[in-house]
């Protein structure tokens, strides 16, 4: 149970020993733990919170709120940081901005043209095809990162659909993908991808790196061949869903490519996140689909989407009860090397079951104004000890 001791201080009551409840609490990932007045905890949660109130050092000023064109937030000047310097979202964080626009922009290619122009000073994804003209652009610069502010790329598929319910044809995707092909494809620059082929379901160079069952992976198109002849696959059609337009499609293709030289049937659906959303929601009529995600999600087996889901109703429906088991132990484990253990074992076990296919690790960089400094050097958008 969860019970305020005092105005400022609660207590959580486990009903057995957890010893990642730090962790828990301060995770940067959704479900985000976002401590809430009681007048908007106690809105039930079937029903939209409509005053958007959270504890950090700015606030939202509704006034100045344009949906799809522009939020502000302003400096909270009754917010008390800690004392330490602000270490990625721990720390103190002082903030020196009186307020933050927050623009919507059409495009990419919009908002970096707004870059260089000195329109705005802050762009958080920038366009790879636009990377060497930004790299030359007087007064901006461009910060990308590793290891855990990187991206993730992943197929996942759908267990719940035949022929992917067979395991040995899921262990065919592992020789299909290209990961170098996708990147380059994409217009991944080398110096913002992992250094080679990244067979970890917890990122390169990360707390958690792990190539456990690496030798089962590795792009190898006649290797895919040789394998899918031996297994139960007979030419039946699989629908691969994709986002239109975007670097998941880009992933898509090159991966559909890879797959029918492996003799697989395989047809590109393509249609709009919320189409896509709509369809994974169904066990049947769909078999693998194209996305990525932020590595701040995917380190551990106990966030990764697509391994800490086996055994649950979440979309792609695969259940592996030695993964099961492991990430029970993770979770409960209090040795930093008894979870890694663990982690080395959770990792080869999912390389056998083929909950996803990695496609490729990444970092999209952010663009910022020379007059825009000491901004927190991470994949998320902080702006508490900048300055101008």
């Amino acid at each position: 149970g969860l019970a305020a001791t005092d105005p400022r201080n609660f207590r959580l009551t486990l009903s057995r020993p957890f010893p990642m409840v730090l962790e828990v609490l301060g995770k940067p990932n959704a479900p985000l733990p976002v401590m809430l007045p009681e007048r908007l905890a106690r809105i039930p949660v079937e029903q939209r919170i409509r005053e958007p109130v959270g504890s950090g050092p700015f606030r939202f000023r509704a006034s100045d709120w344009r949906p799809g064109s522009v939020m502000v937030l302003e400096r909270f000047e009754g917010y008390a940081p800690r004392e330490e310097p602000a270490d990625f979202l721990s720390g103190g964080k002082r903030v020196h901005l009186p307020n933050v626009a927050l623009r919507v922009m059409p495009d990419q290619a919009t908002g970096a043209t707004a870059l260089m122009a000195g329109e705005v000073d802050y762009m958080q994804y920038l366009p790879f095809d636009l990377l060497p003209r930004l790299e030359r652009a007087r007064g901006v610069r461009l910060v990308g990162l590793g290891g855990i502010h990187m991206f993730q790329g992943n197929f996942r598929i759908n267990h719940a659909a035949a022929p992917m319910d067979d395991p040995a044809i899921r262990r065919v995707l592992w020789r299909c993908a290209d990961q170098a092909a996708i990147l380059t494809a994409i217009g991944v620059p080398e110096r913002h991808r992992a250094p080679a082929a990244c067979p970890s379901f917890f990122l390169c160079d990360a707390p958690l790196e792990s190539r456990a069952g690496a030798e089962a992976m590795g792009h190898d198109p006649e290797e895919a061949r040789r394998m899918l002849a031996a297994t139960s696959y007979r030419g039946q059609k699989l629908a691969f869903l994709t986002t239109a337009g975007g670097i998941s499609q880009l992933a898509a293709q090159v991966m559909v490519q890879a797959m029918q030289r492996a003799g697989f049937d395989v047809e590109e659906q393509v249609m709009d996140w919320g189409t896509l959303l709509a369809r994974r929601a169904r066990r049947d009529g769909w078999h693998i689909f194209s996305v990525y995600a932020n590595g701040t999600d995917m380190f551990s087996p106990l966030t990764h989407f697509y391994v800490s889901n086996t055994c649950a109703d979440y979309p792609g429906w695969d259940c592996d009860r030695d993964i099961e088991r492991m990430l029970g132990a993770f979770a409960g484990a209090a040795d930093p090397a008894e979870r890694r253990r663990l982690a080395e074992g959770i990792q080869a076990a999912a390389v056998r079951h083929v909950p996803s296919v990695m496609w490729g690790q990444f970092t999209i960089p952010a663009g910022i104004r020379d007059r825009l400094r000491d901004v927190p050097r991470a994949a998320y958008p902080m702006f508490w000890e900048a300055r101008v």
